[in-house]
Order: C-alpha cells, then sequence, then structure tokens
C-alpha cells in the first residue's frame, strides 16, 4: 500500500472560536429583527402618476396619454391600449418610454377622442423583471350620455403562470454551479497543504467528468432559459421568440445579466477543460482552478442584477445580500457533494491514524465553510425577507411567502444533518459515511425552491381558494347610530362593482346625496383612485356603481357618506385583492 507523507495534526475545534461565532450570528439576527417588517415596499413598479387620472372627466380630448411609476421600468415588453366604452380599440396607438425619464410610458393620440368613456390598458416590465399591468378610466365631453361605470369592462392579471420547464432549467443551472464549485473547492481550499502534492485523483474519470458535466450542463442550462424567460415576460409563443432578441438584449436586464452569464459559463468550461489535459503541473492546474472559481462567482454575482434585489430600494446592500445568499448555499451544497463523492477516494491509499488525520483534516476544513455558508444564509436569508415581504402575513399566506417558508424550513433541517456531522467531527470516531447523502439532497432541493423563488413575485396578493370563485362577503361599520356595508365583488384587478347599504340604529335604509370613495394601496406606492356614488345610483339605502382596481393587494377605502339629511359619516374599510 503506498504510503503518504501527510503529518499535518487533526486538532480539536477551538470552542472559543466557536462561541464567538454563535455570539456574532445571534448578534446579526437581533439587530435584523429589530428593523420590523416594512408597511411599504417600493420594488415593484406601480403607477403613482397618471394624465389622463384614474376617473377624470376632461372637457376635451386629450393629446398624450402619460403613465408614471415610481421606478424606470425596462425598455421593452410594455404596451398601451385604448378602448372605447363599446370596447373597439382605438387605432394608431404606440408606446414608448419617455427617453428622458425610465419612469414615463407614454402614448400620442394621433386624433382627437370623441365624446366616451375610455379605458387605458397597460403593460410593462417592472425593475426585478416581473411583467405588470393595469387600468385607467377617463371620460371625455359628457361620456355621450354615458358614465364611468359604462366604461369597457377589462380583467386584470398582473402575474404569468409559472413556467414548470423554466424553473426546472433554473435548478439544472443553479444545481450544475454547485456541482462546479464543489469539484475547483475540494482540491483548492478544503484538502490540507501537507496532502495536495497527492492529487491523482484529480486525473481519474470520475472526477473528470463530475467537474465537466458541471460546466456543460451550467452552458445547456443557460442556453435553454433565454427564449422560456423571453416567451415567459413578453407573454408570446415560444416559436415567435427570436423576433424579441435585439429588444431582449438592448432593453432589458435580464438580457444583458443572461449575456454575462454566459460568457462566463463558457470560459469556466474552456477553464475546466484545459485543466484536466495530461501532464498538466499542479501549480498551473491550481492556478486555472482558481480563475476558474473567481470567473463563476461573477457570474452568479452578474444573476443579482436580474431578480427582486436589484429593483430594491438600497439595491447596492440588497444585491450583495442576494449574491452572498446564493454563493453560500451552492457552496455548501457543491462542497458537500464533492466530499460525498471523492473524500473516500481521496483517504484510500492510508491506514491507521494517518488515515484518520486526513480524513478529519478535511472534515474540519469543510465544516468551517458550512458554519460560514449557514452565517452567511442566516443574515441575508433574513434580511431578504424584511426588505421583500411587505407583511409578516405574507410570509403565510402568499405563494412567495410559503416557498420561502419551506426553504427556511429545509435549511434547518440541512443545518441539522450539518450538526449531527459537526458532532462526529469533533469525537473522531468512525467516519462520516452515507448519512452526508441526506444532507447533499436536502440542499439540492432548497435549490429547487431557490429557482422558484426566482419567478414569484413577493408583492402578490394572499393566496385564494384555487380557482374556485371566492365569495365576497360584505364589510359592515357601525358609524354614529348609522351601519355602513361595502361589497365589491368580484374583488379581483380589472371592473368591479362597489355595493353600499346604509341603515339607521333601527334597520331601516337611508337615502344618500353621495358617497365618495378613495382607494389607496397598502403594499405599493401608488396615487389613489376616486369613486363616486350618487343618489341616482340607488335608493332604498342600497346604492352601487362600477369601478376600476388597477393592482391586486391590500386597498384601504376612505368612504364618506352624505345623507339627505346632509349629514356626513366617515368610514374605513380595507380590500383584499387576490392574483394567481
Amino acid at each position: 500500500m503506498a504510503r503518504s507523507t501527510y503529518t499535518a495534526i487533526s486538532q480539536p475545534y477551538g470552542a472559543g472560536r466557536l462561541r464567538a461565532v454563535v455570539k456574532l450570528l445571534l448578534v446579526g439576527i437581533l439587530l435584523l429583527l429589530t428593523v420590523g417588517f416594512p408597511q411599504q415596499v417600493l420594488a415593484h413598479a406601480s403607477v403613482t402618476e397618471s394624465s389622463p387620472a384614474q376617473n377624470e372627466v376632461l372637457q376635451q380630448s386629450p393629446k398624450q396619454i402619460m403613465i408614471r411609476f415610481n421606478e424606470d421600468i425596462q425598455r421593452a415588453y410594455y404596451g398601451i391600449t385604448l378602448h372605447r366604452s363599446s370596447s373597439e380599440e382605438v387605432s394608431g396607438i404606440k408606446a414608448y418610454i419617455d427617453p428622458k425619464d425610465g419612469t414615463r410610458l407614454l402614448a400620442d393620440l394621433p386624433s382627437a377622442l370623441p365624446e366616451d368613456i375610455y379605458t387605458v390598458s397597460w403593460k410593462a416590465i417592472s425593475g426585478d423583471g416581473h411583467p405588470v399591468e393595469g387600468a385607467i378610466i377617463f371620460q371625455v365631453g359628457n361620456g355621450a350620455g354615458k358614465s364611468l361605470k359604462d366604461a369597457s369592462s377589462v380583467t386584470l392579471d398582473d402575474s404569468r403562470p409559472l413556467s414548470p420547464l423554466l424553473i426546472t432549467m433554473r435548478w439544472v443551472q443553479y444545481a450544475a454551479q454547485a456541482i462546479v464549485l464543489g469539484a475547483l473547492c475540494l482540491p483548492l481550499f478544503l484538502l490540507p497543504l501537507a496532502a495536495r502534492s497527492e492529487m491523482g485523483w484529480l486525473r481519474e474519470r470520475r472526477y473528470t467528468w463530475f467537474a465537466l458535466s458541471g460546466a456543460v450542463l451550467t452552458v445547456l442550462a443557460l442556453a435553454a432559459q433565454l427564449p422560456l424567460r423571453i416567451a415567459w415576460t413578453a407573454d408570446i409563443p415560444l416559436s415567435t421568440v427570436g423576433g424579441e432578441l435585439g429588444n431582449t438584449f438592448s432593453g432589458t436586464v435580464f438580457g444583458k445579466v443572461w449575456l454575462l452569464q454566459m460568457i462566463a459559463a463558457v470560459i469556466v468550461l474552456l477553464i475546466v477543460l484545459v485543466r484536466q489535459l495530461p501532464g498538466m503541473k499542479p501549480g498551473v492546474q491550481r492556478v486555472l482552478g482558481l480563475s476558474a472559481l473567481i470567473v463563476l462567482a461573477l457570474g452568479l454575482l452578474a444573476k443579482a442584477f436580474d431578480g427582486h434585489a436589484y429593483a430594491a430600494e438600497i439595491a447596492g446592500v440588497a444585491i450583495t445580500a442576494d449574491y452572498l445568499h446564493l454563493l453560500s448555499a451552492l457552496l455548501w451544497s457543491g462542497a458537500l457533494l464533492a466530499l460525498a463523492l471523492f473524500l473516500p477516494r481521496i483517504v484510500r491509499d492510508h491506514a491507521g491514524d494517518e488515515r484518520r488525520k486526513l480524513y478529519w483534516g478535511v472534515v474540519r476544513r469543510f465544516s468551517w465553510l458550512a458554519i460560514g455558508s449557514v452565517a452567511a444564509l442566516l443574515v441575508t436569508g433574513i434580511y431578504g425577507s424584511l426588505i421583500y415581504l411587505p407583511t409578516i402575513n405574507a410570509l403565510f399566506n402568499t405563494g412567495y411567502g410559503l416557498t420561502l417558508l419551506s426553504k427556511m424550513l429545509l435549511f434547518l433541517v440541512m443545518a441539522g444533518f450539518g450538526g449531527m456531522n459537526y458532532a462526529k467531527a469533533r469525537s473522531q470516531k468512525g467516519e462520516i459515511g452515507k448519512d452526508m447523502i441526506w444532507e447533499v439532497l436536502t440542499g439540492f432541493v432548497v435549490l429547487v425552491l431557490a429557482a422558484l423563488l426566482v419567478h414569484l413575485s413577493p408583492y402578490a396578493a394572499p393566496l385564494g381558494n384555487g380557482g374556485a370563485p371566492r365569495e365576497v362577503q360584505a364589510q359592515v361599520q357601525q358609524v354614529n347610530g348609522y351601519e355602513i356595508s361595502l361589497r365589491v365583488p368580484p374583488s379581483r384587478m380589472g371592473m368591479n362593482t362597489f355595493e353600499v347599504m346604509v341603515t339607521d340604529s333601527q334597520g331601516k335604509p337611508v337615502d344618500v346625496e353621495q358617497i365618495t370613495m378613495q382607494l389607496h394601496h397598502l403594499d405599493m406606492a401608488m396615487a389613489p383612485t376616486d369613486i363616486t356614488i350618487t343618489s341616482k345610483d340607488g335608493k332604498d339605502g342600497m346604492y352601487e356603481t362600477q369601478g376600476m382596481i388597477s393592482m391586486n393587494g391590500n386597498w384601504q377605502v376612505d368612504m364618506t357618506v352624505l345623507t339627505s339629511k346632509l349629514e356626513s359619516l366617515q368610514a374605513k374599510f380595507v380590500l383584499k385583492v387576490p392574483g394567481s
């Protein structure tokens, strides 16, 4: 049996250092938790101003439609359409983004609009890469004898059905990049210095295929994502994405980020290929490995610019946290997989105390890498939850929140497995063996959820009861001896019916002169929507009109009721408008 020159002494973990790490983690958690969940999130494109304004009555036709957002929208896949009350589309409308102000979406009108009620439908891509859409109603002149409630009916939805294939390709990319990271980190960092002269296993077919498969799959997964992402974002058939390639690369963050990621992935593949050539000297092989690691890390950094972090209020901090979170997850999972596959081969030619020292020397180095990854994942995960979720309740009743919660729970399971292995490493009795594979599998399931989170919006409204029709209950408030109820079916994006019932203390209907409602979005900074009901819109205490809800989420309704006796009653309601 070949004898090793490995003489490194395996030392027990420093209890003082471990306690210091734990204290730092606890302090970091406490500091983050004191921030609390923000009540308003500005990281999703929303309308702050429009001309014409929602429900505005114009004496003459406007010359231009202007919609201003709270952030720059991406210069691709946007549009404005205009419909008359008859649902006929006004032709010749072409949208464009103000070249001097990326927050303004404009459309010039080719001719004066006749008196009527008009509905403006718009769509855009927000800074985080998610499609958003909405609608605005306005009136020209006397509306040709019609009222705003006669506007063309519009049903909106600012979310796209998830693409399982796109999510799968994202997961394949993450898993493949984790494999490459593990293949590079094992010989570069996890192997003790004294054992790095014995790396014949790097030449074996098993390791070669492991490293190459990760690099090749990264390139293939990225190549597949390009057309799938264009089709999903632009909401077009997959067969037509070829015509949008130029628009994607020039007008979207996604296009530029994808290009950088693909360049990095190809460079890593080439380096991995060259690194495995016969006769490569260990020093050159190490330099090539470090180079591939740096290029791969830069590719992951580019990814952080395409997503929720890029549109955050403090983008620099959010992008850094997102990058460290992804890098830590991939590094932990990949190094763990490499360790499970190749550690038995590394120590195969050693025996007795020498084998024990080498084995636990590698495990010890990995354990400190895992502790660093756990710390980074914990801190950046809490930070991401704080800045992306509008309320803590969103963690339990939205698709994004539930996916994030599942990811957190699996992370704890994975950390539990790591703790068990840490205990074995402390005692240095036996070997970890196949127990490590459960930690590996849990890590790659976590990557599935990470891929899913990229395509879910944190700002979607609470989940409804699936595809079944949702019963819309009336909300009731007691004000100065009167009872005011509000019911808004179907409570979804688009046109809705606002039903208001007013009764006195005896339960008798109360006639009103006017009811005014102002809708404020609670989750995003948006211009308020005004809705007015007059005495002509009902009788016997029951009044209703049509009104537009332009975004999903939570809306506060500030209502003022003026009775026929000129009493003014104030009430507040909250509407929950779900998204799919």
